[in-house]
């Protein structure tokens, strides 16, 4: 592996890291740890919290804004390592686009620095927090794809079966609603709406308010840690998640069933690796409801949505990869 191959695996890495502590960072309710963005109650350096002279306000959790800091502290070297990657790219690569992940990269990180802003001067509120989770998603995949294009070659003369690549595009497509409805749970707190399976609240279908659980935008200056949604709304947006990863799962072992009748040896491993991340990725959701959302199943949750996008981002890439186009 080449310097510059295993610094794009490193910064995959550490993209996933920051996906795991910002998870971990907004389940124990560290979001507004600081109140104020870069910074904390006016210091840059954590460590500055420490000094005896400085006091924090009447009520606030010394442990939150320590956790808030480090989260940004990984965003911050994440970002400056797809800088240095984003340089490297337009003064070596002989064949540069703007439509590069790597090109692509910058811009995302930047808008990401923007979401973590807004995350707290809007106090939390769910459509930016989800937002910014999905932009950390997206971070990880481009690293991933960069990573990919650079790394590895595939036999153009492999055939690939009739309607793959659309199939694998619909998973994706089917992945990523549920990726951004659980982020919609968590930040709308109606993770434990429902605490039985697979009724939910005694009932198979539970009261529901779809206007109200999936109103995007509500007004500003409302604090929204802890959530301000009603009972019956909480429990709309848990059920849709739920009914949402049914589909998911379908959709996926479709798709995985179709690469080992129809595919080559290469696809059929990766259908093998995405089944295991698959089952271990319901199993943690099962376990987060019927356990009342231990906080580390959770975030590893999180980081299993995370694996199991990389894994369908990987079977894309390899029929691309395959059909000799450059990407």
């Amino acid at each position: 592996m080449t310097n510059a191959s295993l610094s794009r695996l490193i910064l995959v890495f550490l993209a996933f890291v920051v996906i795991l502590y910002g998870a971990y960072v907004r389940l124990t309710d560290a979001g507004l740890g600081c109140p104020d963005w870069p910074g904390c109650y006016g210091k840059l350096v954590v460590s500055e919290l420490d000094d005896p002279n400085f006091s924090f306000a009447p009520g606030t959790d010394y442990g939150k804004a320590y956790r808030e800091m480090v989260h940004r502290y990984l965003a911050g070297i994440l970002g400056l390592g797809i800088l240095v990657l984003f340089i490297h790219y337009w003064v070596n690569e002989s064949k540069r686009t703007l439509f590069s992940s790597e090109t692509i990269l910058l811009p995302m990180v930047l808008f990401q620095a923007f979401l973590g802003l807004l995350t707290v001067t809007m106090l939390l509120k769910p459509l930016i927090v989800t937002g910014h989770l999905i932009g950390g998603f997206l971070t990880l995949s481009l690293l991933w794809w960069s990573f990919l294009r650079n790394n590895f070659e595939l036999a153009h003369e492999l055939s690939i079966p009739p309607y793959y690549r659309p199939l694998i595009i619909f998973c994706l497509a089917i992945l990523s609603v549920q990726i951004f409805l659980g982020g919609w749970t968590s930040t709308n707190y109606a993770a434990l709406a429902c605490t039985d399976l697979p009724k939910c609240q005694g009932v198979l279908v539970p009261e529901l308010n779809l206007k109200e659980a999936f109103t995007l935008w509500r007004g500003v200056g409302q604090n929204f840690e802890y959530g301000v949604l009603d009972s019956v709304s909480r429990t709309t947006i848990h059920f849709v998640h739920r009914l949402w990863a049914v589909i998911t799962v379908i959709a996926i072992i479709s798709l995985l069933l179709y690469t080992l009748i129809a595919c080559g040896r290469k696809f059929r491993l990766i259908a093998f690796g995405v089944l295991g991340i698959l089952i271990v990725q319901v199993g943690l959701g099962v376990t987060n409801i019927l356990a009342n959302l231990p906080l580390y199943v959770a975030v590893a949750h999180n980081g299993v949505a995370a694996l199991l996008l990389l894994g369908l981002l990987t079977m894309y890439f390899m029929t691309v990869r395959m059909s000799n186009k450059e990407i």
